[in-house]
């Protein structure tokens, strides 16, 4: 199976978690900058989130997707919002790619606040599910 991550981060907390899903996946995380450019069985895809939603790099990635990913899995990190799925998952399904079910979210610093993540727990975390996604 061919797996990739990619990911936007503008504070490094998503990459800390990018990172670790890529290692885990035996893959190396990539910013969106680089283009999905072979047939991938699972997208690791992650984003930060912010008051105003996915950011629209994101978005743009996300619309030049094709159907050489057969899935997408959501991974994302935030300080005040719950997680970057519901967003993501409907620019994903507009594009008629399959989103799996399960995501990964944890904390991310902003500022001050939760200035101690993503932590060694949410790394392990991450690490767990990529297990888990890979199981299946």
């Amino acid at each position: 199976m061919n797996f990739e991550v990619r990911y936007l981060s503008k504070s490094g907390n998503t990459k800390k978690i990018a990172d670790a899903i890529a290692k885990t996946a035996g893959s190396r995380s990539l910013t969106i900058e680089h283009a999905v450019v072979k047939e991938t069985d699972i997208l690791f895809l992650g984003a930060a989130v912010y008051w105003t939603g996915v950011d629209s790099k994101m978005k743009a990635f996300i619309n030049n997707l094709d159907s050489k990913v057969k899935k997408v899995v959501v991974f994302s990190t935030a300080s005040f919002v719950t997680s970057a799925y519901p967003d993501m998952k409907k620019l994903l399904e507009k594009k008629n790619l399959t989103v799996a079910e399960q995501e990964f979210h944890c904390k991310g610093k902003f500022k001050m606040i939760h200035a101690e993540h993503p932590n060694v727990t949410d790394i392990e975390e991450a690490i767990k599910f990529t297990k888990s996604i890979l199981s299946k």
